[in-house]
């Protein structure tokens, strides 16, 4: 059990339609009429008004109810509560919510309290600490990805300021142990798996950036992620770069920069066009972003399932996928391809280093125009709360923006830049 077991649905007097799409979007909100034959069993017995929302126990009582047209979608505030507010009764007569910093001021802390089935939310900051999942089944979540703005990338960083791997999961967990949205850096293993080290486990790695960790001494592999023993995790949605694999020894002997497997191991590696992985600039002797090993008595082997991820070639040649035959790289897509690709987005602008980083107080934000167009410049603090904005239309050529920072705190701000075509954001330091 983990994040994925928190369900709503809405109940009515009518059935759905499109009168309703103001209220309910009915993808996200599953629609069940109350029936009239039926004496609307659930209007009568809960004294139903128009959009009262409900929570139920797991027995089915009735816990607490609202009027949900008190809240404000649009408001972060309103949101943050009401989900919150889902994962607090959702954790009534069954798994818990831990939260990092709430409650902890350690990730590793969170989880050595945790229990099988907990969701452990983390706010946005950096964590140096390399983190173990122990023997436990649990849901690890960038706090982003569950309030409401889901586009602070990269605010939620684990750095195992090259110590060892920075997330270990290696005692049997299976795909509802979740490790979602998270920056996962500088982590370094001798062996196998810098970033991210699965072995005899099969959890969920999903919508990650996974970069600029190492792997190797004399050998090694999985500079991004190594899967090793009886492992059949599901790696979805993650960007994977500038991880490699390196040592001393004079040998060709390293392997699997951004991805390695072991030859007992069966991923699933990517799946659908929304769930690809993207990798890219990963650097080993053999496999720079996926590598599968075999050895003399592996026959008969299953293709590694991995379908539309995202390479700077498609389809990737030996130096970047190894063995290829090992690999089902159906429908992969080109990184370069941007027109075609959309998730990939085309280039209409560039942002350039914003600088000085560290700043006190004025920072500027300079940017190149490629494709004249109106351009969207945010900043955001550490929780996505919008601190300054611009919105203009720029011609060809060079341009700056002049942020003052006066009379905000000292932290991690982010800057994102937004046209109808691109988007690109950087983090910047203020130090008072």
């Amino acid at each position: 059990m983990g994040i994925n077991d928190v369900k709503m649905i809405g109940v009515g007097k009518d059935e759905y339609n499109s009168s309703l799409s103001g209220m309910i979007d009915q993808n996200i909100l599953p629609w069940v009429e109350d029936i009239e034959g039926q004496g609307y069993p659930v209007w009568e017995d809960y004294n139903a008004v128009q959009r009262s929302t409900y929570f139920l126990d797991r027995q089915g009582e009735l816990i607490y109810h609202f009027n949900i047209t008190t809240l404000d979608p649009d408001s972060e505030n309103d949101y943050s509560y009401f989900i919150n507010l889902v994962l607090d009764y959702r954790s009534d007569n069954g798994p818990g919510v831990l939260r990092v910093t709430e409650d902890y001021t350690l990730i590793q802390d969170a989880i050595d309290n945790a229990n099988d089935g907990d969701l452990i939310l983390v706010e946005p900051g950096i964590y140096t600490e390399q983190i173990n999942f122990l023997d436990k089944n649990i849901s690890l979540v960038a706090l982003p990805y569950s309030g409401y703005d889901d586009n602070v990338v990269g605010s939620v960083i684990l750095d195992g300021g090259e110590q060892g791997p920075v997330v270990t999961i290696n005692n049997g967990q299976d795909q509802l142990s979740i490790l979602l949205g998270f920056q996962i850096q500088n982590g370094n293993n001798q062996n196998y798996g810098g970033g991210i080290l699965i072995e005899n486990s099969s959890p969920t790695i999903d919508r990650n950036t996974i970069t600029n960790n190492a792997a190797g001494s004399c050998g090694g592999g999985g500079g991004g992620i190594a899967i090793l023993g009886s492992s059949y995790p599901h790696i979805f949605g993650n960007q994977i770069y500038n991880n490699y694999v390196s040592g001393d020894c004079d040998c060709i002997c390293y392997f699997g920069g951004g991805v390695y497997v072991d030859s007992i191991a069966l991923p699933i590696v990517g799946g659908s066009f929304s769930i690809g992985n993207i990798l890219y600039d990963n650097d080993a002797d053999i496999g720079n972003d996926l590598f599968r090993h075999t050895s003399s008595d592996s026959i008969n082997l299953t293709q590694i399932y991995a379908h539309h991820n995202f390479f700077q070639e498609c389809p990737p040649d030996s130096f970047d996928v190894y063995p290829l035959d090992d690999w089902d790289l159906s429908n992969c897509h080109d990184i370069g391809n941007v027109k075609s690709d959309p998730i990939i987005p085309s280039t209409s602008f560039h942002l350039s280093p914003i600088y000085p980083n560290p700043f006190n107080p004025i920072a500027t934000i300079p940017i190149s125009i490629l494709e004249p167009g109106f351009i969207d410049v945010s900043v955001h603090n550490l929780k996505g709360k919008l601190v300054e904005s611009w919105n203009t239309f720029l011609d060809l050529g060079n341009h700056t923006f002049i942020w003052n920072a006066k009379g905000l705190p000292s932290g991690i701000y982010f800057i994102k830049v937004k046209s109808k075509q691109s988007y690109a954001s950087q983090k910047a330091i203020l130090l008072k």
